[in-house]
Formats: structure tokens, sequence, C-alpha cells
């Protein structure tokens, strides 16, 4: 089985390093947050939606859903942090992947109704081969990284759109087939996020 070279993220990392720039040098966004910090300061929300990937391995792409839930905090900061754990499933012709990832959330609303964001993960993968180059060899499992961003934007009140881009980075390292196996799934999820209500409602509209 051919496996793609393993690319570090440098360049997802060095467009991380500038949206946190652009975000704490932006004097709009900061009063944004500073006006949603008079009157919230976390906030709880679920997204799920399609996931369709790049499976780096085989031929086609996957289709399948992602599922999670956010924890935020919202600080006198123009970048609001958040906790993230998500949970993916997609399948194709090749291969069937299950992740679940969990870490750093960064968002920067602008103009209340945007919300950009850029994601730092890590945890857990395991892929399932639709045709096992062994008998005995029909599954493996890794740690994955995934970095990625997007945005979301306002729909309603307790409603939002998403639009997400990830790109996960596994080592597999050696098996019976091949020697240094790594895979870098990339792809889009298009879905609906909730933010759970609270009594007391505050925060960004």
């Amino acid at each position: 089985m051919q496996a793609s070279t393993f690319r570090k993220p440098r360049q997802v990392l060095l467009t991380l390093s500038l949206f946190l720039l652009a975000a704490f040098s932006a004097n709009p966004l900061a009063r944004a947050q500073k006006e949603g910090t008079v009157t919230k300061s976390a906030e709880i929300s679920t997204f799920a939606g399609f996931t369709n990937i790049d499976p780096d391995n085989g031929i086609g792409r996957n289709n399948g859903f992602t599922l999670g839930a956010d924890y935020t905090r919202f600080l006198h900061f123009p970048v609001a942090p958040s906790f993230e754990v998500r949970v993916n499933h997609t399948s194709g012709i090749a291969i069937t992947e299950e992740s679940i990832l969990f870490g750093l959330r960064l968002e920067a609303p602008f103009r209340q109704r945007f919300h950009p964001y850029v994601t730092v993960l890590y945890g857990g993968t395991k892929v399932f081969f639709k045709f096992p180059p062994t008998p005995n060899y029909t599954y493996d499992q890794t740690s994955a990284v995934s970095l990625g961003g997007g945005v979301d934007f306002n729909v309603t009140r307790n409603f939002r759109a998403k639009f997400d881009y990830q790109q996960q980075f596994e080592d597999f390292g050696a098996n019976a087939v091949n020697p240094d196996f790594t895979l870098t799934p990339r792809g889009f999820t298009v879905g609906v996020v909730y933010r759970v209500p609270f009594k007391a409602r505050q925060g960004y509209k």
C-alpha cells in the first residue's frame, strides 16, 4: 500500500501565527470583544456536519460526519479561547477512518455576526482497510495532530452555520507491508452550531 510522505505542518502553523497577530492588532475586533465580555464570561456550544475528505490513501474521497463541542471563555482580549472536542467518521472506497480529537480553538469575532477561528487538536485515529494488504492486517491506529480553521456565522439567536477545514498528520510507523506508513487526510465540513442557551443570556450577537 502506497502512502504519501509525512509533511510537517509548517505552513499551517504560520497561518495560525498570522491569524493571532492580526486579531490582537485589530482595534475593531478588540472593541467587539470588550462589548461581549460586559455581559458574558463563558459559552457552551455543540456542532455537527457533513464531512468530505481526501483520505491520502487509495482512490476517491471519503464522506462521513463530524460531531463536537466547545467550551469558550470570553476574556478581555480580541481572541476568545475554547476547549474543543470533536469526533470524525468517514468512509470511502479504500478505508474507513475514525478519530477523536481535543485541544485549543481560538476565535476572533468580526462584526458580531462572523466568527473566524483556528484549531490545534490532538488525539487518536483508527483506519480500517476495505482491502487488507495481509489477512492479519485489517486495521491500524495511532495518535494524530489536526490543524485547521474555519468560520461560523450567525443564522438565528442560538444557531450558526459552520464551514470548517482540517488536516490531520498521522504516523503509523512501520508495519508488515510498509516501512513508514503515514497519512495526511484533509478536507471540509459543512454543518450547524447550536449555542446552548443559559438563563442569563449575554455576549455576542
